[in-house]
């Protein structure tokens, strides 16, 4: 028998389907068929180290695979659906919050391609950038002058209070193997590794030989506040996990690990979409006669 939180699932994933396997993809394909057919090779050929037919090959690719997922939500929607018993991966009889988990990350990958593509693209714009002037900036760049302090502060309150309502909910167990140390320490973790992402992206090399320096600074404002509003989010999220253990919302619990992946969906790609407007962007630096900056 489907009851109202089956329903309420089945609605939640439906959008996690369409929205980060056919909305997101469709945006990010549009874009590259912007730039593709506004800014050719033929007049910006610092912009394509590699043949066009490479590129076109890329986002076939890249619609390929985002198809194929999207075709595979619908199938463990129809599985969960009308297939497998819910008490087969979760033991309270629930829809198990794996599937929602599990095709989220699979939902991931071909993002994940494309940033590692980019970041070969870069290398290979490196390599081929044959200017010997260069000009920089002797300002430094500071973490206050591309982030809110507002957004730093809500940031770390809520680490600390997700870290502090697990302790306080288990009676700060610090026994290793106990889930709440083990919560703690992966939290930390990620966090960390949000800190080095945004402190490479803050204070590393320029990637993109060409990029000018406006830009630039547009995209390392709009990926540090994605990595904020990411730690948020996270922070958010085990609030709601730790609840469990006080609160009998165990029922939710496939419905919030959908809404998390595609609230990380939004505060990442979705910010960078919104953000990073091609319209904004100086194509020029590409042209043969754009000075290397």
């Amino acid at each position: 028998m489907t009851t109202w939180t089956d329903t309420l699932f089945y609605v939640v994933f439906l959008s996690q389907i369409f929205l980060i396997s056919y909305y997101f993809p469709t945006k990010v394909l549009g874009r590259m068929r912007y730039v593709l057919a506004t800014y050719p090779p033929s007049k910006y050929p610092k912009l394509y180290p590699k043949p066009l037919e490479y590129y076109q090959k890329g986002q076939w690719g890249f619609q390929l695979a985002t198809r194929c997922i999207l075709v595979l939500g619908f199938l463990i929607l129809f599985a969960v659906v009308f297939l497998v018993d819910h008490s087969t991966f979760a033991d309270d009889g629930y829809i198990s919050e794996i599937w929602p988990a599990l095709y989220g990350m699979i939902q991931f990958v071909p993002f994940m391609v494309l940033e590692f593509t980019e970041f070969s693209q870069f290398k290979l714009m490196r390599e081929a950038n044959k200017a010997t002037t260069r000009t920089a900036r002797l300002r430094p760049r500071r973490l206050f002058d591309f982030v809110s302090p507002t957004l730093v502060i809500v940031t770390i309150v809520l680490y600390a209070t997700g870290v502090f309502f697990d302790l306080y909910v288990h009676d700060f167990v610090f026994d290793w193997g106990h889930d709440t140390l083990e919560r703690t320490a992966v939290f930390a973790a990620t966090n960390l590794l949000l800190v080095g992402f945004g402190a490479w992206n803050l204070y590393g090399g320029k990637q993109n030989p060409h990029q000018s320096l406006d830009d630039r600074n547009r995209q390392i404002a709009m990926n540090l506040n994605s990595l904020f509003y990411v730690s948020i989010a996270m922070s958010v999220f085990i609030m709601t996990r730790v609840a469990d253990d006080v609160i009998d919302i165990h029922f939710l619990d496939a419905t919030l690990m959908s809404v998390y992946f595609q609230a990380i969906t939004f505060l990442s790609l979705g910010h960078a979409l919104r953000n990073l407007r091609l319209e904004d962007v100086d194509f020029g630096v590409y042209m043969n006669d754009a000075a290397a900056t």
